[in-house]
């Protein structure tokens, strides 16, 4: 059997690929004599992380995602940009023995390792994907010079102490600043690094004396970097003009969007910029179709959950309504739904504010107020197309809510969302709304309330034995139960977390819940009668969480409401 038989099967035993996939590869591969790998690569089979992995595992070396380690900026420096280009390597960091680790992307090249090893002396290989490693050359090689050239540019070739408010450029001044080469190339770095760093929001901040850039990971905001004051005039306006925003209005706040091609995908970012006292702060949200099209399966429902979840979700008509605050992964969920429904038998429409990705086989309306189009007209609209499955991204008003229900009774399965602390609160929300209970009572079948948690770091997790005072916190009376936490690592920046999963509570609307619906009943009373009929509430599926060594109980109380373990 030969190398590629050898590899080919591997990768279909494994799941990675399948017979078909391989078939086609070994049947280019007579025709362009290209390694497996890369046409598996080339054709899509394969991504460069999985790519880097099989490699790595082909030659001995153990696999490093260059993503999730903090990598040590001194240690990047002892060999040249134009060194770690050639060979396409970068040292990020050093083992607890003294070894320089260094990721490589080609560990065949026996060259470039003999290089490293007579180079740098005490070296400890690794293999990366050459995307990561290309992409943090540019990040800590370029990024430096580039803020230098940048100011230089700024003050006109004289460097200058940071000035504490600036003098405040004309339009022209801006614009033409904010076009130099420079910052154009400081603004791609900004970008780059964050989706690199897999952050969601990127937050470009005036201080008085400085610019504040920090990104949104796993849902915790981290210091990035400092620029100059100097700088601050040209990336705002940078901004502006990659939007198409009013570079001239700097007294009120503008919303916008930019659609960017990174390494082959299409990545949309959501601007918001406010004017502050020390000038306009820009908030850029990164949505990221590839890391953000999460499987149902994976969104962490427990096995009980996505059970009583999929039997919701494949109901032929009714309302369902995802509930939590901003940030709490409603859209992904209902994202995965769809995915999930979507099939050239049903027709699909939704109603969106922003629409954050582009699925096909479903019609996606963008909504806009300006020019009259709201929730409530579009799913007027809707009623007319002959829709199967209706999704409105959010429930605003009494006018959407009432069309949406009265939709949802006349045999339309519809999706939507709704600001609320929990489950147990959207039917009093409704009626809050003017909406008459028995309509409630009649159209909504079932409601998911969520929260985002952060996950410990696998690599770092430790068992620990909490404190009586966060256990009782928490409701716990049992102070042998083991729980988890992370050390803190490079794979996970130091933090002891690594990634998000969702916790939920789903209550599904049966004959007794109608009837307390109907009779206007609070949504105390709708938990209690929920509860004891085995709902479970986002706190205990947290708390499920914490003891399977998932998540911790610090982010427990940080992200779940324990009003009611104090209360009781």
């Amino acid at each position: 059997m030969g190398r590629n038989d050898l590899i080919g099967n591997m990768l279909v035993s494994s799941g990675i690929i399948t017979e078909e996939q391989l078939k086609e590869a070994l049947e280019e591969q007579k025709k362009t004599g290209e390694r497996l790998l890369d046409i598996l690569k080339r054709l899509g089979s394969i991504d460069e992380e999985t790519l880097a992995k099989i490699i790595a595992k082909q030659w001995g070396y153990p696999y490093i995602d260059l993503s999730t380690v903090e990598i040590d900026k001194e240690t990047v420096h002892l060999i040249s940009e134009e060194i770690a280009r050639r060979f396409e390597v970068i040292p990020f960091g050093r083992t607890e023995e003294g070894e320089i680790m260094v990721a490589i992307s080609d560990p065949t090249n026996i060259f470039a390792i003999d290089f490293l090893r007579n180079y740098l002396n005490n070296v400890k290989i690794y293999v990366a994907s050459k995307e990561s490693i290309i992409g943090n050359i540019e990040k800590y090689y370029s990024m430096e010079k580039t803020v230098k050239e940048a100011v230089m540019e700024m003050t006109g070739g004289v460097e200058v102490e940071t000035e504490e408010e600036g003098t405040e450029l004309s339009i022209d001044e801006a614009r033409s600043l904010a076009e130099t080469a420079p910052i154009i190339r400081l603004m791609n770095q900004i970008i780059t690094e964050a989706i690199i760093s897999r952050a969601s929001d990127i937050h470009i901040e005036p201080q008085k004396r400085s610019v504040r850039v920090r990104y949104r990971i796993d849902g915790v905001l981290n210091d990035a970097m400092s620029l100059p004051k100097n700088i601050q005039p040209g990336l705002v306006s940078r901004v502006k003009i990659m939007a198409n925003l009013d570079i001239a209005e700097r007294r009120r706040p503008q919303d916008g969007r930019i659609n960017i091609k990174f390494r082959g995908r299409e990545i949309d970012l959501r601007i918001s910029i406010l004017p502050a006292i020390f000038g306009e702060k820009v908030v850029m949200r990164i949505l990221d179709k590839e890391r953000s099209l999460i499987p149902l399966e994976k969104l962490g429902f427990s096995e009980d959950s996505l059970t009583i979840f999929k039997s919701l979700i494949t109901q032929p008509y009714g309302m369902i309504l995802i509930t939590g605050p901003t940030g709490s992964g409603k859209s992904t969920t209902l994202y995965a739904v769809l995915r999930i429904l979507n099939s050239p038998k049903v027709n699909i429409l939704t109603a969106e504010d922003p629409v954050e990705y582009q699925l096909d086989g479903i019609t996606q309306l963008q909504v806009n107020p300006k020019i009259g189009l709201t929730f409530a007209n579009a799913l007027r609209s809707f009623l007319r197309q002959d829709p199967d499955i209706i999704l409105v991204g959010e429930i605003r008003d009494r006018e959407t809510a009432q069309i949406a229900m009265e939709a949802a009774l006349t045999g339309h399965l519809v999706f939507s969302t709704l600001h609320t602390n929990d489950s147990f609160s959207a039917p009093t929300r409704l009626i809050d709304m003017g909406i008459e209970p028995y309509l409630i009572a009649s159209a909504l079948i079932g409601v998911t309330a969520q929260r985002l948690v952060r996950k410990i770091c696998n690599n770092c997790k430790k068992e620990i034995k909490p404190s009586r005072y966060m256990l009782e916190q928490l409701g716990i009376e049992d102070e042998d139960i083991t729980f988890y936490k992370g050390e803190g690592c490079p794979i996970c920046n130091n933090t002891g977390y690594k990634g998000r999963i969702a916790v939920q509570e789903i209550l599904k609307i049966d004959d007794n819940i109608r009837e307390m619906i109907l009779k206007r009943a609070s949504s105390t009373e709708i938990k209690e009668y929920a509860v004891k009929n085995g709902t479970k509430t986002l706190l205990q599926d947290a708390l499920d969480k914490a003891r399977k060594g998932i998540t911790t109980l610090e982010e427990v109380l940080r992200v779940i409401s324990t009003v009611e373990v104090m209360e009781g």
